[in-house]
């Protein structure tokens, strides 16, 4: 017969580890939401900035050629800080939240543009469709037992293969191939996305979530997360623009 006070603490150890792994997940999604509301509230902000600007000042070219510096110079400094970001976090020395939170920043500067060009119903839909579609592939994700690394794979080789028919098209100019880029895409983006969700739910269980871990983590989802709301937008820009 066993001891039950060996099972009562087997059960305590393994209670223990299972709660904080559900801590580590919920601080990862936390942070990530906290990213995604920096962003939107700048793209919002700067937005209603460059408009106010265009309604009001009457020299608009000269508004319109500080926002195109603004916007290029944010695209490149973006393009540093994701560099950075993955250059602090291999070295494991120091805290990546203020590039995280520059990039951030940055991104809603770069995405200002929508809130200025697009209807905000169009934009509030796709940020409800976006929502929805994560929220799947998290379930998908953390109720699967199995394991889900192939998708990484799959993903990799849809990015390959678009990236190929995307060549081609640039030469031949075919509406089908776009479509199908376009549609391969954003399939690879799903596919990873649930990946990095299950890998990040896998470490999570593990124990081995740091801070910083945790701050890297929810940037890679972030980044999952802004990309398919653009294409998201983009479709519903089509669909609109039809009808």
């Amino acid at each position: 017969m066993s001891d039950p006070v060996v099972g009562y603490g087997h059960s305590e150890v393994v209670d223990s580890k299972t709660s904080s792994g559900t801590l580590s997940f919920a601080k990862v999604f936390f942070y990530m939401f906290i990213g995604l509301a920096i962003t939107i509230a700048v793209a919002f902000g700067v937005g209603a900035a460059v408009y106010y600007a265009l309604v009001n000042n009457p020299d608009k070219q000269l508004v319109a050629n500080v926002y195109y510096g603004i916007m290029i110079g944010s695209a490149i400094v973006l393009i540093i800080m994701m560099l950075v970001i993955q250059f602090v976090t291999l070295r494991g020395k120091h805290s990546i939240a203020v590039p995280a939170i520059i990039y951030c920043v940055l991104m809603g500067v770069l995405l200002s543009s929508f809130t200025i060009l697009i209807d905000w119903r169009i934009l509030g839909l796709a940020f409800g469709i976006t929502c929805g579609i994560f929220l799947v592939m998290t379930l998908i994700a953390v109720l699967t037992k199995g394991n889900l690394s192939p998708l990484l794979m799959i993903g990799m080789g849809l990015i390959f293969g678009g990236v190929i028919l995307g060549i081609v098209n640039w030469l031949i100019q075919s509406t089908t191939i776009m479509w199908i880029v376009s549609f391969a895409l954003f399939a690879a983006v799903m596919f990873i996305t649930m990946f990095d969700i299950w890998n990040i739910k896998k470490i999570c269980e593990r124990g081995a979530m740091s801070n910083n871990l945790a701050l890297y983590c929810a940037f890679t989802l972030y980044v999952d997360f802004v990309y398919i709301l653009i294409r998201i937008i983009y479709f519903l820009v089509i669909i609109f623009g039809r009808k």
